[in-house]
């Protein structure tokens, strides 16, 4: 992302000349290797190298940033003192701000880390590139008392002096001693320079210097694609399919050129190793022979990361928040991928080189905003919603589905099979699937409307954990019965009744209740025949789906066996 173009969505084409490679970074230090594994490990590889300090100083300032996230903030001591006082920077720059106010504990966290780490390169960075943060910084934590030589010394305890003139002492007691070294190296380094620094603390005006630093930061960090929060949170506003420009198009009209080496030198890898190997940007970098168009990917994509970071507020509390922010980009570059390329590389590298990573995402996102969009809309008009029924009527996993439709920002239900019960999507699978889960739901809404309208006045058993199959599947056992249907639970021997009627002619377990089948949903079907033809068709396939959700249940269970407890989909009446 150009300096002068961060605000916008710009494809970056540096294919019209050659230019050597941005930094020459040693073969031992593979980040892409190091993506897979835990932070001790690469502390351990770093650390074996016998070039470390030439390896870590060859990094981007962001690689070198995601390389602390990933050893740890108490373990990375060791990279703190092979970096430079750039890539230092970089790292303040995004760790002590809390919006826009500077954190001072968390300040005094990362200046004590930098004291342990080079005392000497922290002094020289706090006169040059850190001078700003140190006269706003000695101002808060510093008190200072010029004594002339003839004056009596009779100060409190914990002042100390350099130069027999100034008399410095630490407000924060345990801050004393990291602070004296700090003092004594820039004492050291240029005396006059620091008696210049405690004299002018008495003028610092802390709230215009704080703004000041804060507009500069967010000049610095914006060349990186961290935005300010009101532009980032565009990487979010949908956009539809026909803003992509297609395979026989020429590239779109924001296509520039970029030749600043400096651009280049900032250029990070790490997020793009830490995107799914599966997903088609992936596959597609990694069957390019075309380095300078990777090179754009590598760059758009970390823009793209950082601007879902800043839209988030910027607050990275550890690595599990950078590699989140890589998913979540990954992931809608890769569902508008597969769906406008069909999952073909040779289309998605057309799509990728000719629109910028940003739209792509944005058509993404925009994909499953618009099912929560739709899921929205059905809620406000539903039945079960109207009946006072909540979300986990539609099952475990249907109402978890609907649950994370209904985020501020749409997430897919995955249960426990990643160690997490929901992440961002990731494929246009997952998306059509939550789509066709809302169109089940919102098709059974209508069938239980027109069945139990005005039925449901009859108060429920709040410890009972009611669901429309439960409801589906009793209504039609009562009818099995002769009964006049309703949604009230049977009674134990009509509960077995009830699986009789369904295994006859079978002996033994399991059950496989053939005829039954086509019996439900035909009768349901019937009830439903006023639906449109759609809305049909996707009910009687629903009902298929919940037919042998139902059979599978039971065909293990035997009819005495039956317990109230733990019928799930049968509404059984306890025992008195």
């Amino acid at each position: 992302m150009t300096k002068e173009g961060h605000k916008n969505s710009k494809v970056i084409d540096i294919s019209s000349r050659r230019v050597p490679p941005r930094r020459s970074v040693p073969e031992q230090l593979d980040l892409q290797r190091m993506a897979h594994m835990t932070g001790s490990q690469v502390l351990k590889t770093i650390l074996e190298l016998d070039n470390a300090r030439e390896a870590i100083q060859s990094l981007s300032p962001q690689d070198y940033y995601w390389l602390i996230k990933k050893i740890g903030e108490d373990d990375c001591l060791p990279i703190l003192e092979l970096g430079n006082s750039r890539q230092w920077h970089h790292v303040m720059d995004l760790e002590i701000w809390q919006r826009d106010r500077i954190d001072l504990p968390q300040a005094s966290l990362w200046l004590k880390r930098l004291q342990f780490a080079d005392t000497n390169e922290l002094a020289k960075w706090l006169y040059t590139e850190g001078q700003h943060f140190a006269y706003y910084y000695f101002f808060q934590v510093l008190q200072v008392r010029i004594i002339g030589h003839d004056d009596p010394i009779d100060l409190p305890e914990g002042f100390f002096t350099l130069d027999g003139v100034f008399y410095v002492r630490s407000k924060d007691r345990e801050l004393r001693e990291p602070l004296q070294k700090i003092l004594e190296a820039m004492a050291s380094l240029d005396l006059e320079r620091y008696q210049t620094l405690l004299v002018a603390l008495s003028g610092v005006l802390p709230a215009e210097l704080e703004e000041e630093m804060f507009r500069l930061r967010n000049v610095r960090i914006a060349e990186y694609g961290f935005l300010p929060f009101d532009e980032a949170m565009s990487v979010y506003s949908a956009l539809p399919l026909k803003a992509i420009v297609g395979e026989k198009s020429q590239p779109g009209q924001d296509v520039v050129s970029v030749d600043d080496e400096e651009i280049k030198s900032i250029i990070p890898l790490a997020p793009f190793y830490h995107a799914q190997e599966t997903s088609l940007l992936v596959r597609v970098a990694a069957h390019c022979q075309d380095e300078e168009f990777l090179e754009r990917l590598r760059l758009e994509f970390a823009g793209l990361c950082n601007q879902i970071l800043s839209a988030e507020g910027l607050r990275i509390d550890d690595f599990d928040v950078l590699v989140k922010a890589c998913r979540r980009a990954a992931g809608y570059v890769n569902v508008a991928l597969e769906r406008l390329s069909n999952a073909e590389l040779g289309l998605a590298e057309e799509i990728l080189r000719k629109n910028s990573l940003l739209n792509v995402f944005r058509v993404g996102f925009g994909m499953a905003l618009r099912v929560k969009w739709e899921a929205e809309r059905w809620l406000k008009q539903s039945w079960f919603i109207e009946a006072g029924l909540p979300l986990s009527f539609w099952g475990d996993k249907w109402g978890a589905i609907l649950s994370g439709l209904l985020q501020k920002k749409p997430v897919y239900y995955v249960g426990d099979r990643e160690g997490e019960l929901y992440r961002d999507f990731e494929g246009i699978e997952e998306v059509e699937q939550a789509y066709r889960i809302l169109m089940r739901c919102k098709v059974l809404d209508l069938l239980l409307s027109e069945l139990l309208s005005g039925k449901l006045s009859e108060p429920l058993d709040r410890d009972e954990e009611i669901t429309f199959y439960s409801i589906l599947f009793t209504y039609w056992g009562h009818e099995l019965l002769g009964h006049t249907p309703t949604h009230l639970p049977l009674k134990m021997d009509e509960a077995k009744k009830v699986l009789s009627e369904l295994r006859v002619g079978e002996k033994r377990s399991p059950y496989k209740m053939k005829g039954q089948r086509e019996a439900f949903i035909q009768y349901y079907s019937d009830l439903g025949c006023w639906l449109e033809k759609k809305d049909h068709t996707l009910l009687l396939e629903t009902l298929s789906l919940l037919w042998e959700e139902f059979r599978e249940e039971y065909q293990w269970i035997e009819a005495a066996d039956l317990d109230p407890r733990f019928s799930k989909i049968l509404r059984i009446k306890p025992s008195p």
